[in-house]
C-alpha cells in the first residue's frame, strides 16, 4: 500500500507542476514567463531539462595566490586540495541557455551561460560521491565540473543527452558569437592586457561619454581601480555572455561601475545583452525600413528631444540629438502600440552616455516590458500603480510621517512621480543617479521603492514641519543637491565626517529597508491593481469622448455605450498596452454592425468574401480619414452620427455623398446602379418581411380597426336601444375583443411587393432624369442595338450622371423610399442597446403584432371615429335622436381629440383590458409558428429571384400575393 501511496503523491505532485504551475497568476504571467524573467531571458525560452547538480569551477587565467581564497563556511568540506570551491544548486537547460544556481543564495555562484559559449563538453569518470560527471569548457577558457549527486543514473543520462542534442542545434549560432563579441568592452580590456586572444582592430563602440566625457570627477570615483577590479573578475570568472556571478560581482556593483564597462554590465544584468545577440542588425534594418516616414510618435519625440538632459554636453550638440531621435524612433517602429511616452526620452539619454545606440535600444525595450511594464505608455499605469504601492509602504513604515502626509493633504504622488518615472535621473544629480541605477539593474524594480523610502526616512524630522507641497517638495530638492557633503559634518571621528550624504543613503535603503523585497512589492501591488485599472479606464474613456467630434445625433449615454461596444471588438487590451485610443479591422467593423443595425448580418466565414463595392465596404472606406484600412472610434462615430441624421435632406445627402467619389456632386451610371444595388440590401429585413415599416403598421391597424368595428356593428344589432344607449354612456369607450384575425402573410406580400416596386421605379426614374455629361457628336455610323437605344441605362453613347437635387428628387417621387430616408432606416439602427443584451438581428414578423399590444389605445380611437362617423351618417338620414347622438358625436370626438394628444405621452392603457394568461399562450404559439412560416415563405422568395427578370414595359415582375389569403393557416390571432 506505501508503493502505491509513493505513485499518489507523485502524480499529484506532477499534475500540480505540469499542469496548474502553467496558469496565469495574479501577476498575469505563467510559470515559464516567471522563470524567464527570474533569470533575465528572452521570453521564448523553455526549460528542456533540469536536475540538482554540484559545480567545481576554475579559469587557465587564474592567478595561484586568488586560488587560495576560501568560500562560505559551508563549502569548506568539498574543497580539494587545489582550494577549489564546490556549489550546490540547481541546473536548467533551456533552447539557449545553461542555467545555474546556488541553492543556498543565489548570490554566492549563478551562472547563465550561453550555449554557443560552450566550446567542449566531455564525460569524466564517475567518483564514489557521484554516478555521473560532466566537463565543460568555455571560449572564456572556464573549466566547469558538474557533479549530478542525486536521483537515478538514467535521468542523469538523459540531461546529457539532451545538452549534446540543444549544442547541436546551437551550431548555426556560433556564426554570431565573433560579432557580438567585437562589440563588448570586457573582451576589449582582456584582449588588450593579453588574456584573451581575441583580435580587436578598433575599440567597440561605447556611449557618448567617450567623446563628450562622463559624468563625475574620475580620480574622485576611482575609475581605474574599478575597472582593475573588474579586470581580476573577467579573468577568473568569464565575462559578458558566460560570466559566473559570485559575491565579489555583486559587491563590485554597488560600490559603482567603471565608466567604460557600466554599459555592458547594465545589459548583462537586465539580460538585454542575449537580446542584441539574437537580433543582429535589427535596429540598422528598423531605421532603414522606416526611413523618411512619419507618425505621431516622431512628432512627438521632436519636441522632446532638445529637453533630455540639458544639462549634458552631449545634448546640446547635433551628434547626441540625433543618437537620441534614432533610439527612440525605431523604439516606436518597433512597438507602434506604446509609440513614444513621456520620460523615455531621459531615461534613453542617461542610457546612450554608456552605451551605443544598439544596446540602449534593446536595454529600452526590457526596460520597458519586463523591468517597469507599464511605465512608459500612454496611460503610464504601471507608475501610477506604483505610486499607491509607495504610499501604500509609507503608511506601512512611516505611520507618523504618514498620517502627518494625509493631515495636510500632502500630494504625496506629486512629489515621488518623477522619481520612479525617471528612474532619480530628472531629481538628483547624474553622477548619483548613475549610481542607483548601478543597483536597479542589478536588483530590479524594488530599488526604486528602497531608495524613496530611505529618502523619506533621512529627511522625516524635517518633512513633519512641513504643511503643504510646496515645503515638501522644497526640503527633498535641497537634500538631493547637498548628496556629495558629509552626513555627520559634527562626528568627532573622522571615518564618520568622511560618509557622505550619498553613501548614508544608500546605507538605509539597503539595510533598514531590505524587508521591502520583490514578493513585498507584488503583495502591494495585486491589492491595488484593479482600483488603479478602473479609474484609469474611467479616465481614458471619459478623456477620449471628451475629445471626440461633436456628434449632434447622439447622446451622452448612447457614447458610453458605444465606447464599450467599440473596444468590446478592440483585440489588445488598451490598459496593459498603455495605449488610450485603437483601431479596429473591417471584420470588426461588421461584427460591430451586426450587433446595432437590423439589416447587417454577421458571420465570420463570410465576412472576407464581401465584394469591394458592397455597401459596408463602401462604407468602412468613406469613414476612414486616415485610409489606414482600420477605423478609429471617432471615424467610427463621425460615420453612424450621419447614418442616424433625423433631418431628410441631410439624410439623402449623406448617402449620397458615399457614392460621389470625385466629389463634384456627380454619379455615374455604375454609381447609380451600384444604388439601386445597395438600397435593397439595406431594405433586405422588410422586404423579406422580418420587419414592418410605418405604411405597413398603419394597414396592420386599419385592419384590425375594421375588423373591431365589424364585431362591435355585430354585438349592437342583437342588443336592445337601452342596451345601446348604455353602451354609449360609458364615456365613449370601445371594448375590444379579446382576439383578432390579421391576415399576417397579406400584409407582409404587400410590402414585399412595395420595396420591390421602389427599387425598380428608382432605376427607371434616376435614369430617366439623369443629365447628360457632355453633349456628345452624333455617331450616324455607328449601328447600335435597339435594345440599347430604348434602355437609358445602358446606351454606351450617352453618358449621364445624378446630381443631388436630382437624387433627392427621386427618392422623394417614392413613398417608400421617402420614409426609407426619414425613418425607416434610422429606427433599425439601434445605437443605445446594451452591450450585454443577447438579440437576433433577423426578428421576424412577430415583433409587430407583440408591439401592436401597446398600441390598442391608438386602434381604439380608430374604432371610436369610425363609429362616431357612422353615427354622423345615419344622423343625416333622418334618425329621431339626431340632436343627442350629434352631442355624443362632439363629446366623443372631443375624446378622441384629447387621447390623439395625450398618445406619444401616456403609458395608461385604461380601457384596454388584457388577459395575461392569454397573451402568454398565444405568444408561445407564435414564437414557433411566425418565425418559420416567415422564412421558409415560398412566395416571397420567388419574388426576389423574379426581380432580377427585367420586363420591357415596367421592368419588374411582381407576384400576386392575393393568393395567400386562403385559411387559417396564413391567419393569426391578434390579442388586443
Amino acid at each position: 500500500m506505501a508503493f502505491f501511496g509513493v505513485l499518489k503523491d507523485k502524480a499529484i505532485s506532477t499534475f500540480n507542476e505540469v499542469i496548474l504551475d502553467k496558469k496565469v497568476g495574479g501577476d498575469g504571467l505563467t510559470k515559464e514567463q516567471k522563470f524567464c524573467q527570474k533569470f533575465q531571458l528572452p521570453e521564448e525560452e523553455r526549460i528542456v531539462q533540469e536536475s540538482n547538480v554540484v559545480i567545481l569551477y576554475n579559469s587557465d587565467h587564474s592567478e595561484p595566490n586568488n586560488n587560495k581564497f576560501k568560500g562560505p563556511h559551508r563549502y569548506n568540506s568539498f574543497e580539494d586540495d587545489e582550494h577549489e570551491i564546490h556549489f550546490q544548486g540547481r541546473l536548467y537547460l533551456t533552447q539557449h541557455f545553461l542555467i545555474f544556481r546556488d541553492s543556498h543564495d543565489y548570490r554566492d555562484c549563478s551562472f547563465t551561460l550561453q550555449l554557443s559559449t560552450i566550446k567542449k563538453v566531455e564525460r569524466e569518470t564517475a567518483s564514489f560521491d557521484y554516478n555521473f560527471v560532466l566537463s565543460l569548457t568555455t571560449v572564456s577558457k572556464l573549466h566547469i565540473k558538474l557533479y549530478f549527486s542525486g536521483g537515478i543514473r538514467s535521468d542523469n543520462e538523459r540531461f546529457a543527452q539532451c545538452l549534446s542534442m540543444t549544442l547541436k542545434k546551437n551550431q548555426s549560432n556560433i556564426k554570431k558569437l565573433k560579432p557580438f563579441i567585437q562589440t563588448c568592452y570586457s573582451e576589449y580590456l582582456l584582449s588588450k592586457n593579453k588574456v584573451s586572444h581575441e583580435v580587436f582592430e578598433h575599440t567597440p563602440p561605447g556611449g557618448l561619454g567617450l567623446v563628450f566625457k562622463f559624468p563625475g570627477n574620475v580620480k574622485e570615483s576611482k575609475d581605474k581601480v574599478k575597472l582593475k577590479l573588474w579586470f581580476d573578475l573577467f579573468k577568473e570568472n568569464g565575462r559578458n555572455l558566460s560570466l559566473i556571478k559570485t559575491p565579489m560581482f555583486y559587491k563590485l556593483i554597488r560600490v559603482g561601475l567603471p565608466n567604460r564597462l557600466r554599459g555592458e554590465i547594465w545589459e548583462l544584468c537586465c539580460g538585454s545583452m542575449y537580446l542584441r545577440l539574437d537580433h543582429q542588425n535589427e535596429y540598422e534594418k528598423l531605421l532603414l525600413d522606416n526611413k523618411d516616414k512619419m507618425s505621431l510618435a516622431i512628432e512627438e519625440i521632436q519636441k522632446d528631444l532638445n529637453r533630455s538632459l540639458p544639462e549634458y554636453a552631449a545634448y546640446q550638440s547635433p551628434e547626441g540629438i540625433e543618437s537620441l531621435r534614432k533610439v527612440l524612433t525605431a523604439f516606436s517602429w518597433k512597438n507602434p502600440e506604446v509609440g513614444y511616452c513621456q520620460a523615455m526620452n531621459i531615461v534613453v539619454a542617461a542610457l546612450l552616455i554608456y552605451m551605443s545606440e544598439e544596446q540602449a535600444f534593446w536595454t529600452l525595450n526590457v526596460l520597458c516590458d519586463r523591468i517597469v511594464p507599464g511605465y512608459y505608455s500612454k496611460t503610464m499605469y504601471g507608475t501610477l500603480l506604483d505610486q499607491r504601492v509607495f504610499e501604500s509602504l509609507v503608511q506601512t513604515t512611516m505611520p507618523i510621517l504618514w498620517d502627518h502626509i494625509c493631515k495636510n493633504d500632502i500630494q504625496l504622488s506629486v512629489v515621488s512621480l518623477p522619481w520612479f518615472l525617471s528612474l532619480y535621473l530628472s531629481s538628483m544629480p547624474l553622477v548619483f543617479a548613475f549610481r542607483i541605477l548601478d543597483i536597479f539593474f542589478m536588483q530590479g524594480p524594488k530599488t526604486l521603492f528602497q531608495v524613496a523610502l530611505a529618502i523619506l526616512k533621512i529627511n522625516g524630522e524635517e518633512l513633519l514641519k512641513t504643511e503643504d507641497d510646496g515645503t515638501f517638495i522644497s526640503i527633498i530638492k535641497e537634500y538631493f543637491l547637498s548628496l556629495d557633503s558629509s552626513a555627520h559634518p559634527n562626528s568627532p571621528q573622522l571615518k564618520y565626517r568622511n560618509i557622505t550624504k550619498f553613501q548614508d543613503l544608500l546605507l538605509v535603503s539597503f539595510k533598514e529597508f531590505s524587508n521591502i523585497d520583490d514578493e513585498t512589492i507584488q503583495s502591494h501591488r495585486e491589492k491595488h491593481r484593479d482600483t488603479i485599472y478602473q479609474n484609469i479606464s474611467t479616465f481614458v474613456k471619459r478623456t477620449e469622448i471628451r475629445h471626440l467630434p461633436k456628434t449632434p445625433n447622439i447622446t451622452q449615454s448612447t457614447l458610453d455605450i458605444l465606447y464599450d461596444r467599440f473596444y468590446s471588438q478592440v483585440e489588445v487590451s488598451n490598459i496593459t498596452k498603455g495605449s488610450g485610443s485603437s483601431t479596429i479591422d473591417f471584420k470588426s467593423f461588421v461584427k460591430f454592425l451586426s450587433e446595432v443595425c437590423d439589416w447587417v448580418h454577421f458571420d465570420e466565414n463570410e465576412v472576407e468574401t464581401i465584394s469591394h463595392d458592397h455597401f459596408l465596404r463602401r462604407l468602412f472606406q468613406n469613414w476612414d480619414s486616415e485610409n489606414q484600412n482600420v477605423l478609429s472610434f471617432a471615424d467610427l462615430l463621425v460615420g453612424l452620427n450621419s447614418l442616424v441624421e433625423s433631418d431628410l435632406m441631410t439624410a439623402m445627402s449623406n448617402f449620397f455623398k458615399l457614392y460621389d467619389v470625385k466629389h463634384n456632386n456627380k454619379i455615374d451610371r455604375e454609381g447609380i446602379l451600384r444604388i439601386s444595388e445597395d438600397l435593397l440590401y439595406i431594405t433586405s429585413p422588410w422586404k423579406e418581411g422580418y420587419l414592418l415599416d410605418e405604411i405597413t403598421r398603419t394597414a396592420v391597424e386599419n385592419e384590425v380597426a375594421e375588423a373591431v368595428l365589424k364585431k362591435q356593428m355585430e354585438s349592437e344589432k342583437g342588443a336592445g336601444s337601452e342596451e345601446k344607449e348604455k353602451n354609449h354612456d360609458q364615456n365613449g369607450a370601445i371594448d375590444l375583443p379579446a382576439h383578432i384575425e390579421v391576415n399576417k402573410e397579406k400584409l407582409a406580400a404587400e410590402q414585399t411587393e412595395r420595396y420591390l416596386q421602389a427599387a425598380s421605379t428608382f432605376i427607371n426614374r434616376a435614369f430617366e432624369y439623369a443629365q447628360p455629361e457632355e453633349e456628345e457628336l452624333l455617331i450616324k455610323d455607328l449601328a447600335i442595338d435597339e435594345k440599347l437605344k430604348h434602355n437609358v441605362a445602358l446606351d454606351p453613347t450617352h453618358p449621364v450622371y445624378l446630381n443631388l437635387a436630382t437624387f433627392r428628387m427621386v427618392i422623394l417621387a417614392d413613398e417608400t423610399y421617402e420614409l426609407l430616408f426619414s425613418s425607416t432606416f434610422r429606427d433599425s439602427i439601434h445605437l443605445d442597446r446594451p452591450l450585454d443584451l443577447k438579440f437576433d438581428p433577423m426578428r421576424n414578423i412577430r415583433d409587430m403584432f407583440d408591439g401592436l399590444l401597446a398600441d390598442g389605445k391608438k386602434v381604439a380611437n380608430k374604432v371610436r371615429l369610425r363609429m362616431d362617423s357612422r353615427a354622423s351618417q345615419q344622423s343625416q338620414e333622418g334618425s329621431s335622436s339626431s340632436s343627442l347622438r350629434s352631442n355624443r358625436t362632439r363629446t366623443s370626438t372631443l375624446a378622441t381629440s384629447r387621447d390623439e394628444e395625450e398618445e406619444e405621452r401616456d403609458d395608461d392603457f385604461g380601457v384596454i383590458s388584457i388577459d395575461e394568461k392569454d397573451k402568454d399562450m398565444l405568444l408561445a404559439t407564435e414564437a414557433q409558428s411566425l418565425g418559420d412560416d416567415v422564412q421558409k415563405r415560398p412566395d416571397i422568395k420567388k419574388q426576389l429571384k423574379k426581380f432580377h427578370d427585367t420586363d420591357k414595359d415596367s421592368g419588374v415582375k411582381l407576384a400576386d400575393a392575393s393568393s395567400t389569403e386562403n385559411g387559417k393557416e396564413n391567419l393569426i390571432e391578434f390579442e388586443t
